[in-house]
């Protein structure tokens, strides 16, 4: 049986270009973790669309509207 590749997802990266990681482990712009924004490139379209949701959330708790 063959090693199939994983499928990797297609969602847009988060990222805004406001890349410095806090004192709470948060990207400033994107409120991802290091190993979210390291991860990203290898996750699945459920995985990325499933951080979205959990960013959002971010943004919402902490009453940043970026």
């Amino acid at each position: 049986m063959r090693n199939r590749r994983p499928n990797i997802g297609t969602t847009p990266s988060p990222c805004i270009k406001v890349c410095r990681i806090e004192k709470d482990g948060y990207c400033a712009g994107c409120k991802r973790t290091a190993d979210e924004i390291r991860q990203w490139i290898t996750m699945s379209d459920y995985e990325q669309q499933k951080l979205l949701f959990e960013l959002k959330w971010r943004q919402d708790v902490r009453g940043d509207n970026t």
